[in-house]
């Protein structure tokens, strides 16, 4: 038999032709009009044709459909709706010899290719129902090469009696096996990935057993180590008897789709992850303003409870001095409240700055440790402290490191019971210090744990808690522990056995020696402004009268002004001494105390315009500090104020732009 060239070597190699060879009594490609490019089978030898003869021909009008003229015109027919793009099948008797002719199954199917000339492959096998077996198997096989020439798949057929394999060099291909190299089951078998490997000989296994179709996803490893993956669909058949005779599969890659099904999985899973956050921070949202709404309120209504009572009822000392503790303590909490709601708000807004500069670590401990005191003996609690060093220095902004401090050791008064200890320890190596708080308190159950420094948690979400808080502290702590380079973390055995929290912070290059004992800032006791004449500028009447109150109680002589104009004008018409400081409210009606600052700072210095000023207000935001000293305040310190910390910014106030010192030569005329 001659080597097939043309149209037909287009189809296959020599391995694909030995596949034809097995399947078909004929097969070929003819033009639209019939006319034979390609034909070969088994069926020319017993013809003693050599089929090469037939190429220029009319296919309808060679010998061997000249059984009848019908046979002719049904082929003739058959090629031109063929032509036409459909595929064909028809049963027509071939000639073998003038006495012998055998029917034949005939397929003519159309092939798609790009620029070049209709072609219809053409190809035939025995129509004989005693052989059904065999007829059922190769009408599958038709089937399946129609399928393979109009899809990048490859096809493989196997003969369980003879235990041969044929395959077309896509399947080779796709299998990462050489194109022309001979498959077997077990070279098939080797390149299925191993973890792959039982699944898929299972599958073969019970198709191979049973008969039935198959469609399965796996992966194959190339000889360059790719993984890729496949999808081989298929089908094995069994004779009369139930005898496995054939198997018959397509191969083709589905790499990209899998990797695309797996990013679109991941995209659902991200999107899923995101909606369910959404959920969780809506509903940590929703718990969290139900907290605000009770921790503003409770506070509320022990200060509007016991002023009534204070306003309306005689008391005794004792009650008086009870209602006062509380109205005190109940406005500290609240001003707690305000000003973790404020920063948390800066910190979303991204509006959070830090003032670094070389920091004494020690003192600043122990100064948060002090000031919790008071809470601790309220409740019975043990307060320890202790350091390896007392000149450890950190680069940092010393407020928010006290607030971080402040806030570890007071949530550890608040969750421990009376009678409990609260240790705070700083511990140091050559380049960190941790500072250490425990306590012996109700703990954390462990699944709180990972959400213990979120925003909105309190480790819980149980409404029973007795303690008040946002649960805004430690998500705050957190954030400015990490500001300054450090990190925090918390641990805990379980609930009812207590709880630690460590803050590490890196120090800085130069140790900062200590505070010495005798330096304290003046006390409200020993009247620091005595002598000083202060103007006090501020529109609403109680925050004036009570800033005025505490400033005379401290020594200094007070004058008010309600708003800007009233300020201006008496500095302008000041019959006597003008005042040695101001102190004004920034928001006021009509003009504001940026304004009036900037009116007074150009004025000469007779008429007041070099007078130090403190601005007090309650924006605390840098920006409204920046824009104040922009103006001409020279301190800026915010509301609600803490009588003795204001009185001490007045002192330095005074002292460092004055040139004075803290009583004022002209005292005598105040």
């Amino acid at each position: 038999m001659t080597k097939p060239t043309g149209q037909l070597s287009a189809i296959g190699s020599d391995h694909m032709i030995g596949l034809f060879d097995e399947i078909f009594e004929l097969y070929g490609t003819i033009d639209a009009v019939g006319r034979v490019a390609d034909m070969r089978g088994r069926i020319f030898d017993r013809t003693n044709t050599d089929p090469d003869l037939l190429v220029g021909q009319i296919l309808s009008e060679t010998v061997f459909w000249q059984s009848s003229q019908n046979t002719s015109k049904l082929l003739s027919n058959a090629i031109e709706t063929a032509g036409s793009g459909k595929k064909v099948e028809i049963i027509l008797d071939f000639r073998i010899s003038v006495d012998e002719k055998i029917p034949l199954d005939i397929t003519l199917l159309p092939l798609a290719r790009p620029d070049e000339p209709a072609t219809i492959f053409v190809c035939a096998i025995t129509h004989d129902r005693s052989i059904g077996d065999s007829l059922h198997v190769k009408r599958e096989s038709v089937q399946l090469l129609a399928a393979a020439e109009n899809a990048e798949i490859g096809l493989w057929f196997w003969d369980f009696p003879e235990e041969r394999v044929y395959a077309t060099p896509q399947c080779n291909e796709l299998l990462g096996l050489p194109a022309y190299g001979a498959l077997s089951y077990e070279s098939f078998i080797n390149t299925v990935h191993s973890d792959d490997r039982e699944f898929v000989s299972n599958f073969l296994a019970e198709s191979r057993r049973l008969g039935t179709k198959y469609e399965e996803e796996f992966r194959v490893i190339y000889p360059g180590g790719e993984v890729e993956w496949i999808c081989v669909e298929g089908k094995s058949f069994v004779n009369s008897n139930g005898e496995p005779i054939k198997m018959m599969g397509v191969v083709r890659k589905i790499t990209e789709q899998k990797l695309a099904a797996e990013e679109l999985s991941k995209v659902y899973d991200r999107e899923k992850k995101a909606r369910d956050e959404a959920v969780e921070a809506n509903r940590a949202k929703d718990f969290f303003l139900a907290f605000v709404s009770h921790e503003l309120r409770a506070p509320l209504n022990a200060i509007l409870g016991w002023s009534k009572i204070l306003l309306t009822k005689e008391v005794d000392e004792e009650t008086r001095r009870n209602a006062l503790e509380t109205i005190e303590r109940s406005a500290r909490v609240q001003t707690k409240l305000i000003n973790d709601l404020v920063d948390s708000a800066r910190v979303a807004s991204g509006k959070l700055r830090l003032e670094y500069r070389p920091t004494n670590l020690y003192e600043l401990v122990r100064g948060s440790f002090q000031a919790q005191k008071p809470a601790a003996e309220a409740k019975g609690i043990t307060l320890e402290f202790g350091s390896d060093r007392a000149d450890l220095s950190v680069y940092g902004d010393a407020n928010r490191l006290q607030q971080v401090f402040g806030n570890l050791i007071s949530n550890a008064i608040k969750f421990t019971p009376e009678g409990g200890k609260v240790a705070v320890n700083i511990e140091s190596t050559d380049s960190t210090a941790s500072i250490v708080v425990s306590d012996t308190g109700q703990g954390i159950n462990p699944d709180a744990l990972p959400s213990i420094f979120r925003q909105f948690s309190q480790g819980d979400a149980n409404q029973t808690r007795s303690s008040a808080g946002l649960g805004l502290g430690l998500s705050i702590a957190k954030i400015l522990a990490e500001r300054h380079g450090g990190s925090i973390e918390a641990h805990s055995p379980g609930i009812g056995n207590g709880s630690t929290f460590t803050v590490r912070l890196p120090l800085a290059n130069a140790a900062v020696q200590p505070l010495a004992a005798s330096v304290t800032a003046p006390s409200a006791e020993q009247m620091p402004l005595k002598g000083l004449k202060i103007l006090v500028v501020e529109d609403d009447a109680d925050s004036r009268e009570v800033l005025q109150l505490f400033l005379e109680q401290s020594g200094a002589a007070v004058v008010t002004a309600t708003n800007a104009r009233s300020a201006i004008r008496m500095l302008t018409n000041a019959s006597d001494r003008l005042p040695d400081a101001i102190i004004s409210d920034l928001a006021m009606p009509e003009e504001d105390g940026y304004s009036m600052m900037k009116r007074i700072r150009a004025m000469s210095k007779e008429s007041g315009g070099q007078i130090p000023a403190l601005a007090l207000s309650a924006f605390a935001t840098a920006e409204s500090k920046a824009r104040a000293a922009e103006a001409g305040f020279q301190s800026y310190s915010t509301k609600p104020f803490e009588p003795e910390v204001l009185v001490n910014e007045v002192f330095e106030l005074y002292r460092r732009f004055s040139g004075g010192s803290a009583v004022p030569a002209g005292s005598a005329n105040a």
